[in-house]
């Protein structure tokens, strides 16, 4: 064989030998970061405010709250309902990441939310590269925020915790997707400030922190807006900015009419950015 053939083959084989290390590593990767998630899950979903009283909500229970939010709970139907303690949804949609973007990702995830105690975790698949899938993970916990991005499960381009503004955001975020588990609305955590005949201020008070949003409803009862400003970023120079989610749809789930349909958008300097048309699918409840 000649020397040039060796070489050849010598660099083949290094190539080979290259790819199954990286393969190698990116399985090792997604089974580490699948691990992490479902230890933080165990924790997150771990019954710890437990409660025998499942007694279903009454109308007097609605009678203090402002006018548009009651008819609005109402309509939604949770009157003869027990109060939810989880929600669990498989999630889908269209995701922009910068308004500069011309094509949409189109991410899989899936969301696990205690409602008891304000805590969730959403785990995401994110199909930015071709073959390489990004997975990312958005937990709040106990009052602390937390976002992780990994390109392959395994080289991490976001990983920020446990700052003052995430954390911030991280509540917002919760207050925001209230629709998606209603009773919320009656929680001790919660309080309401009428603003008119079509909207009203709702108050999240938890951990030491206080965020607020507030709601506009139809004239036929139903919740078509949530505005609120809230940290896009966690940065030093990051300052709050109008976040807004529309809602498109409506699904009944277990008596209960859900939005499954949302657009979420930030307005940024002046300027309408909507970064993720979303299709909540497979929603179940546990109540108290």
């Amino acid at each position: 064989m000649k020397i040039k053939d060796l070489i050849i083959n010598y660099w083949w084989a290094m190539l080979i030998i290259l790819v199954v290390v990286i393969i190698i590593a990116f399985i090792i990767g997604n089974i580490q970061m699948n691990r992490k998630i479902v230890n933080e899950l165990e924790l997150l979903m771990k019954s710890t405010n437990e409660s025998n009283n499942r007694n279903k909500i009454v109308e007097e229970e609605l009678e203090s709250l402002p006018l548009p939010v009651k008819k609005w709970l109402e309509n939604v139907g949770v009157v003869g309902k027990e109060k939810i303690a989880k929600v669990t949804f498989s999630q889908r949609g269209k995701m922009k990441l910068n308004p500069d973007q011309k094509d949409w990702f189109e991410p899989e995830a899936k969301q696990y939310i205690r409602v008891d105690e304000p805590g969730y975790l959403w785990k995401v698949n994110l199909p930015m590269l071709p073959i390489i899938n990004t997975k990312g993970r958005d937990l709040f916990y106990k009052g602390e925020g937390s976002m992780e991005i990994r390109i392959g499960s395994l080289i991490p381009v976001v990983n920020v915790s446990n700052n003052k503004k995430i954390n911030e955001s991280a509540l917002h975020r919760f207050l925001l997707e209230l629709p998606w588990y209603p009773t919320a609305a009656l929680e001790e955590y919660i309080t309401w400030e009428a603003i008119n005949e079509n909207s009203a201020k709702a108050s999240l008070t938890y951990e030491g922190m206080a965020v607020d949003a507030t709601f506009y409803f139809t004239e036929d009862d139903n919740l078509k807006r949530i505005e609120s400003l809230r940290y896009k970023d966690s940065d030093e120079d990051a300052e709050r900015i109008p976040c807004i989610g529309e809602i498109q749809g409506h699904k009944n789930i277990e008596g209960l009419k859900i939005p499954h349909l949302i657009d979420v958008t930030w307005i940024m300097d002046g300027k309408r950015f909507t970064w993720y048309k979303i299709e909540n699918y497979d929603i179940k409840f546990e109540n108290y």
